[in-house]
């Protein structure tokens, strides 16, 4: 069925017309349907708009022209980013009735290269929160278990559920600790943090002007980067790797680890699943060396909570004071605090951001990626989760010192769960994280393994 190719094979059959758009789209329309009711992914689905390009696509590609890889595939976006006439909620009923009245220049740029917007996706409060609760507006169910509502990760959960769930083949999501990496993590799927500003949030709320990225989500690597590509042409002289198959190959490349002194509190299955990928890559012919951060995890929580609290309520002081205003419980408290971090604080916590951020760079001369986990254990069932403990131990790193990641599906744990491995590289090298990520799927098949949804016959 068209709901189980990636965009790669998808792209090709699109263009070869044994596929057309408006089958694609109907299909996934129809998973939408029968499945959403369950997973919640989806905000609001715009099926009709839809159709209608499709049908567009599919004239176009009739007439002999072809928009790229991403003609006419379906692609869903967090409920952050702006279509003129349409609300943005940002995950809030405060905002349920604010109408865009523009479309972002990402979602424009999609739709440049043939892509279809199937619609928005539930995402947590302001995009405050990386375990993917929404008190008021409902959480999306984790697709790898139907018995037991585990935590999507957020905040981009809806766009991670609709992937996973095969809701849609990508999705676009926003990351200003983990929140594309962590969701696509628990959710057994690919997940690309870009460098701070490398796709446009031109038309997408902000929550941190300093650490937020507009992120993407698809199943594997390889289809991550025909989206990136869309939105980010390379630049003259940035790192780039000839696709043909036989060059996928990373032997002389270095490549970090963490020491075992950032590790101690990392589930047995992730833990497991991490060293057997840092050894995939050792028997590829890279060589492992140990890398250790510049400061401690707990130091990169807190210059991380200064700059994302401070500038969050910011973004939402309004939202944040009005007390007869529905926000989270989770949300409200924590957002708050960005009140009391005076001035002096917050600037030296921007000083710290830059002094690490140099130390990083200095210890990953020569080095191509720095390869962690991803989180610490795997999907939480809804009820154990401490949102005063953020699973975001290892991506905020990324955040913080502007650098650029990918999550991958590298493991289940005894329960069938998905672990993740999380590639860093300096900023700038989009591309070389993605593929390095690219070269982990070549010789995995992690990320070709779905979730088995089975709703309830009385969910919808």
């Amino acid at each position: 069925m068209s709901i189980d190719l990636d965009i790669t094979e998808l792209g090709e059959r699109l263009r070869r017309r044994e596929l057309r758009a408006e089958t694609l789209v109907a299909d996934y329309l129809a998973r939408i349907a029968a499945l959403d009711t369950w997973l919640h992914a989806y905000v609001a689905v715009y099926a009709e708009e839809a159709l209608d390009a499709a049908r567009a696509a599919d004239l176009q590609l009739d007439q002999g022209i072809w928009l790229g890889p991403l003609h006419g595939v379906p692609i869903a976006l967090k409920d952050l980013i702006d279509i003129a006439g349409r609300p943005t909620t940002i995950g809030s009923p405060i905002h349920a009735d604010t109408i865009a009245t523009r479309t972002a220049e990402l979602v424009q740029q999609l739709q440049q290269a043939g892509a279809i917007i199937l619609g928005k996706t539930h995402m947590v409060q302001f995009a405050m929160g990386a375990w993917g609760p929404n008190q008021h507006m409902g959480t999306p169910r984790n697709p790898w278990d139907d018995a037991v509502h585990r935590i999507p990760g957020g905040s981009s959960s809806g766009s991670a559920v609709a992937v996973a769930g095969r809701l849609a083949p990508a999705a676009i999501g926003t990351d200003t600790g983990g929140s594309v990496r962590v969701p696509a993590s628990y959710c057994g799927i690919t997940g690309l943090k870009p460098t701070v500003g490398r796709i446009s949030s031109q038309g997408v709320v902000t929550l941190s002007q300093t650490l937020d990225s507009v992120g993407i989500f698809a199943h594997s690597a390889a289809d991550a980067r025909l989206v990136f590509d869309a939105l980010v042409p390379a630049e003259p002289g940035e790192w780039r790797e000839p696709l043909d198959a036989s060059r996928f190959g990373i032997a002389g490349a270095t490549l970090g680890r963490l020491p075992d002194a950032f590790l101690v509190d990392v589930s047995p299955a992730v833990r497991a699943a991490y060293e057997e990928s840092v050894a995939l890559y050792r028997s590829l012919g890279a060589q492992i060396v140990e890398i250790t951060p510049p400061a401690t995890l707990a130091a990169f929580k807190a210059v991380t909570g200064d700059i994302m609290m401070t500038e969050g309520v910011a973004s939402f002081e309004r939202e944040m004071t009005d007390l007869d205003l529905p926000v989270d419980d989770s949300v409200r408290p924590r957002m708050l605090v960005g009140l009391e971090v005076p001035a002096v604080r917050y600037l030296a916590a921007l000083r710290e951001r830059d002094r690490l951020q140099a130390a990083m760079e200095a210890r990953l001369q020569g080095v191509a990626g720095l390869l962690t986990p991803t989180t610490l254990t795997t999907a939480l069932p809804l009820t154990e989760v401490d949102h005063g403990n953020a699973p975001v131990h290892y991506t905020r790193i990324g955040n913080l010192l502007q650098m650029c990641g990918v999550s991958v599906p590298n493991g289940r744990d005894d329960a069938g769960l998905p672990t993740g491995l999380q590639i860093l590289c300096p900023g700038g090298e989009d591309r070389l994280a993605l593929y390095l990520a690219e070269v982990f799927q070549r010789h995995t098949d992690w990320h070709r393994e779905r979730a088995d949804v089975r709703a309830p016959a009385d969910s919808a």
